[in-house]
């Protein structure tokens, strides 16, 4: 599940998850997974296709429900928004 915290994490290393594996705190890592991270990654990725209007309809619809699926508040699936 995503949270807002592991938005914080994902941008304090803007994105670079090499980065956040030599450097990162403890408390970071066992907040965020690498599976959490790559979530993030493919969201950025999807949503970025989106807003440069090179997605379907359907592909649009298909973000925002597992955005819903995998976010746990809207204040969440906005920051992500807001990360590509």
């Amino acid at each position: 599940m995503i949270t807002i915290d592991k938005i914080k994490i994902y941008k304090r290393f803007n994105g670079d998850v090499d980065g956040w594996a030599r450097i990162g705190t403890t408390d970071e890592k066992s907040i965020m997974n690498n599976d959490d991270w790559f979530l993030i990654d493919g969201f950025i990725q999807d949503i970025t296709l989106v807003k440069k209007c090179l997605a379907s309809d359907s592909f649009m619809k298909s973000i925002n429900e597992r955005l819903k699926e995998n976010c746990d508040t809207d204040e969440t699936i906005q920051a992500v928004k807001e990360l590509a």
